[in-house]
């Protein structure tokens, strides 16, 4: 096993490549580079010209693209962790792509890549991410694919993977219980609603009277009652 071709370099050692088919994106990473005072920045507009160079001269890191024409950096990628492509297959590739999706970042982390940073890409953020990847000890190892890959790589991201799928999980549990607990709070409300006193009636300019219902009185009570008022008046 074999440490990557940044391991244990200092900044101003660095001799990087960047592979960028956009010309003005090849200027702002090759200007941020300089910026930082390292050896030597070479710079390719496609990943077949980009090999070439390299092959004949292998640098201590090279910064690529993701969708690039004819070959793609995915493709570059796996060209230069081939086994016959040592001691080219040791140098740590980072991915600066506008397509940074979850899905993408496991496919390069998995086959070999040492970073995804996404544009627009900060000068502080590269400076970070380089400067890890030059402390970053963890070796290469040759896979029974016949490609190079970072130790420990596919356990790590597993156990990510693993983490993710428990949160999304819990958040589907919440979500439920959030859904079910309104259902319920509706449910009793409506109820409460439906046994409210009858006598209660709203009236049409929002205030509220109570009406009571008389008990029925006979016609042969009634009229004993007028009866027994006449009588008071006479006496």
């Amino acid at each position: 096993m074999k440490h990557h071709a940044a391991f244990g370099l200092e900044m101003e050692d660095i001799d990087a490549v960047v592979v960028e088919d956009s010309k003005p994106m090849q200027t702002i990473l090759r200007s941020i580079l300089l910026s930082f005072k390292v050896a030597r920045v070479r710079v390719f507009d496609s990943a077949d010209d980009a090999l070439e160079a390299c092959l004949a001269e292998p640098p201590n890191v090279i910064l690529t693209d993701w969708r690039m024409e004819p070959t793609s950096g995915f493709q570059f990628l796996r060209l230069v962790r081939h086994r016959h492509m040592e001691p080219l297959c040791y140098v740590p590739i980072l991915f600066v792509t506008a397509h940074g999706t979850r899905p993408l970042v496991d496919k390069a982390l998995r086959a070999g890549a040492h970073h995804v940073l996404v544009k627009p890409v900060s000068p502080s953020t590269l400076h970070k991410r380089l400067s890890w990847i030059m402390h970053d000890d963890r070796p290469m190892i040759l896979e029974n694919s016949g490609f190079y890959n970072i130790f420990g790589i596919h356990k790590t991201m597993d156990e990510q993977a693993e983490k993710l799928q428990s949160l999304a999980g819990a958040r589907l549990h919440h979500k439920i219980a959030t859904e079910k607990r309104a259902k319920i709070v509706g449910a009793v409300e409506e109820a409460f609603e439906k046994k409210k006193d009858p006598g209660l009636i709203a009236s049409g300019r929002g205030k509220s009277v109570v009406t009571r219902t008389l008990p029925a009185v006979s016609k042969k009570k009634r009229n004993s009652g007028f009866a027994a008022v006449r009588d008071v008046k006479t006496h």
